[in-house]
């Protein structure tokens, strides 16, 4: 909820209300995002990254679930939007397409649900990064509920669907309009999960050095010479302290091994990670706001080898043919370490090495 400030009642807080009350099918479109005809959940409002396997998925039964998707340990995640509150029954249905979705595994999941299996495949490796073998994608399942409210006997069932090592999510939104201006507000209302869920989600505090696809967000040559310049890696996401930005950054570990990814362009240079605790928020309008409020989440990094020009990049289509390794579709994506090194020394051998 927001909240407007009344200073003439000793600042009292007054809630704010509103007219615009948005269908189902507009929230799920403010909720999709695509990139290169592939479709995910906005990472900024979830939390996390989410493949988009298919929407209006239809059940034996003949009902449709509203999302079906799939997160970064290959666990399929049902997606269930209410326009106003979400009530008793609401997880009942989703729990029936519970029942009914989580019967496929692995490539059999693919054929089932997807619109195109075979390309789908490829977006599926690309997305589980390698981490996660395709044979065995929807070996548990998990539900996620966004309504405007929900009644508290659907969190009693989110506790009780916990005790069954079924994770189980509700993300309330709050529509605001102010003037011309729309805005919708998200927040978690109820997370619950057995730990051993996230296992391939989460590293174990003590890890490997690893490599890293990383996204720097915008295809810009004087933003990337900028980052060069500047020794960083971005992240954007709402530019707040401790949102999503900050937190992917600060998952790096000294001697991580981040190659740059350009949309459009592909490999465009390589870097290491040396100093976590040189992650910063770059002040709005301050020295380093090259991009006017946007992605002003950095870290710091050394570069080894860069393309002087984006457009001397190494492309997705020879990277994927060559290395194996599919171009990311999220901001950092973890790689085949055997694959990662061939593919830093190529682009070592490309271009300029720098000592710095």
């Amino acid at each position: 909820m927001l909240y407007r400030i009344n200073d003439e009642f000793e600042g009292r807080l007054e809630a704010m209300r509103s007219n615009w009350s948005p269908k189902e099918l507009a929230i799920e479109r403010y909720l999709v995002t695509r990139e290169d005809e592939i479709y995910s959940m906005q990472e900024s409002v979830f939390g996390e990254p989410l493949l988009i396997v298919r929407n209006q998925v239809k059940t034996k039964a003949g009902k449709r679930a509203d999302i079906l998707a799939l997160d970064r340990a290959g666990n399929g995640v049902i997606i269930e939007l209410k326009k106003d509150e979400g009530r008793l029954g609401i997880e009942t249905q989703a729990m029936q397409y519970l029942s009914d979705f989580s019967k496929h595994r692995g490539v059999n999941f693919i054929n089932n649900f997807s619109e195109n299996p075979e390309y789908f495949k490829d977006v599926v490796s690309r997305f589980l990064g390698g981490k996660v073998d395709i044979e065995t994608i929807n070996s548990r399942s998990r539900v996620i509920l966004i309504a405007r409210s929900f009644d508290e006997t659907v969190f009693s069932l989110g506790e009780w669907l916990c005790s069954k090592d079924v994770a189980f999510r509700c993300i309330s939104y709050f529509p605001v309009q102010v003037g011309d201006e729309r805005f919708l507000s998200f927040s978690i209302a109820f997370d619950r999960a057995p730990e051993s869920l996230y296992s391939l989600i989460f590293d174990s505090p003590v890890r490997e050095p690893g490599y890293f696809w990383h996204n720097i967000a915008k295809a810009d040559n004087a933003w990337w010479k900028s980052l060069v310049s500047l020794g960083q890696i971005p992240a954007c996401f709402d530019d707040l302290p401790g949102d999503q930005g900050e937190k992917l950054l600060r998952k790096y570990i000294p001697g991580d091994i981040v190659v740059a990814y350009a949309k459009g362009f592909g490999a465009v240079g390589w870097a290491v990670v040396d100093d976590v605790g040189s992650y910063r928020l770059v002040p709005e309008g301050g020295a380093g706001d090259t991009l006017c409020g946007k992605c002003r989440h950095r870290l710091a990094v050394k570069w080894k080898a860069v393309a002087s020009d984006l457009s001397f990049g190494l492309p997705a289509d020879e990277i994927r043919q060559q290395f194996g390794i599919y171009h990311p579709i999220s901001t950092s994506v973890s790689m085949n370490p055997l694959y990662g090194k061939r593919l830093v020394d190529r682009l070592t051998a490309q271009f300029s090495a720098r000592d710095v």
